[in-house]
């Protein structure tokens, strides 16, 4: 793998989706600036916040007179797939860097990351040795299997929310209708792929939550959300069928 610096990178959009974190949100915003973003000009940060009623929104805010943030506070909640394309609609540099906001990411895992982008449009960080629960771990085991069945992937963590994407797969995607409101990284992996954009991974560091739970499907809800990700699915393929019929990489 070639060797990168600071000066050999081109300027990123960070991504951060924010809601209900104002215990973590403060560090987790200056570990990614120290590690990333202070050390590539022209970057930008995007915090897409959700609705938060803890206190997130005002620590924003403060954040904001330190770090150069663009806040995109919401007073109603548009769910994480919202979230996520209104952060990709104002993305502005030629690689995008997606995070999940929760602290269990080490942001200088994109040091790794980044040259893998001379061969693919989409790197996904695999976690490898994932520090979740055993209920969380036999899901994503199950849902990876599934969707490496339905659609003939072949990666370890097609739902991961720690990515890095080029400007012109992003473009593609917001060009596209999103089917599911949940997992919908894999959703949005195996579109581009659909497209003939090209995906690899490599294992990153995962860390346990520090502070409260996981934001991601809340266990009263499962059954009505793996009902709904299950019902998009041949959605999903239809869409697929047409985007190799008539969809190609730009």
């Amino acid at each position: 793998m070639p060797e990168i610096t600071s000066q050999s990178v081109k300027p990123i959009s960070l991504i951060l989706l924010v809601h209900q974190e104002a215990e973590t949100i403060a560090q987790v915003i200056k570990d990614f600036y120290d590690k990333v973003i202070a050390k590539i000009p022209g970057s930008q940060i995007i915090i897409c916040e959700d609705g938060s009623t803890d206190g997130t929104k005002e620590i924003l805010k403060n954040l904001a007179k330190q770090y150069p943030l663009t806040l995109d506070l919401r007073e109603q909640k548009r769910g994480y797939t919202g979230a996520m394309k209104d952060g990709f609609a104002l993305a502005q540099n030629p690689v995008i860097f997606f995070s999940d906001s929760d602290g269990q990411h080490d942001p200088a895992d994109f040091w790794r990351m980044y040259p893998l982008l001379e061969q693919y449009d989409m790197v996904i960080g695999w976690k490898k040795n994932r520090q979740d629960v055993w209920y969380r771990l036999l899901m994503t085991y199950v849902f990876n299997k599934l969707i490496s069945l339905y659609f003939g992937t072949k990666l370890h963590d097609i739902d991961c929310g720690f990515r890095l994407i080029k400007k012109e797969a992003v473009s593609f995607l917001l060009q596209q209708t999103w089917r599911i409101k949940h997992c919908v990284n894999s959703e949005l992996t195996v579109k581009v792929r659909a497209a003939g954009f090209s995906v690899g991974e490599i294992p990153v560091a995962h860390f346990s939550r520090q502070f409260g739970a996981s934001r991601g499907l809340p266990v009263k809800k499962l059954p009505k959300i793996v009902w709904h990700i299950l019902s998009g699915l041949p959605q999903i393929k239809k869409d697929i069928k047409q985007i190799k019929a008539g969809q190609t990489k730009p």
